[in-house]
């Protein structure tokens, strides 16, 4: 059976202190290691459930305890950490995808997903292409790999007008 109640005592210190239960009654012991989340921990005044166990010396103690309301419990700093990681990874995920929509109108993101897969791809696939003078247009290009090639591998400039990252595209990688 759960009982409810509100902690009236905490020493964070040492991870225990005293629960009042709601209608009256003793005060019941409460060990952190009872705490059913084991990242948060309780403050004085903070509403929880219990059930009541007894302890080896026959007190009676509160055991598999819940925070009652989120805004009751201290999360640990490794779950902040991680929950501010996770939003700074989204956030700059909708930021790549904003800027390859808006700074190149004619482009999408699945072009730029195009060259990450298909056209890396391509590079390992064809290892005979060599960086030459002779290959700095897209007119002197025989396909889109070595159109990649080219770019990626030897820094040849101008063969992407859009710069949406795909060389040759009107000629070779449409």
């Amino acid at each position: 059976m759960r009982f409810q109640g509100r902690v009236a005592e905490w020493n964070d210190d040492r991870g225990f202190g005293f629960v009042v239960p709601n209608g009256g009654g003793a005060r019941v012991f409460l060990h952190v290691s009872a705490i059913a989340d084991r990242g948060s921990r309780p403050s004085v005044g903070v509403m929880i459930t219990y059930e009541i166990g007894r302890s080896s010396d026959g007190r009676t103690r509160a055991e598999v305890v819940r925070l009652v309301g989120a805004s009751a419990a201290r999360t640990s700093s490794s779950a902040t950490v991680g929950s501010v990681v996770l939003v700074a990874a989204v956030l700059l995920a909708i930021a790549y995808v904003a800027w390859v929509r808006f700074s190149h109108p004619g482009s999408t993101v699945s072009a730029s997903i195009y060259k990450i897969f298909m056209a890396r791809q391509a590079l390992r696939a064809n290892a005979e292409f060599q960086c030459s003078p002779q290959k700095s247009s897209c007119s002197a290009m025989t396909s889109c790999a070595e159109a990649f090639f080219h770019q990626e591998r030897c820094g040849v400039p101008g063969m992407d007008g859009d710069r949406d990252g795909i060389p040759c595209e009107q000629q070779w990688c449409n």
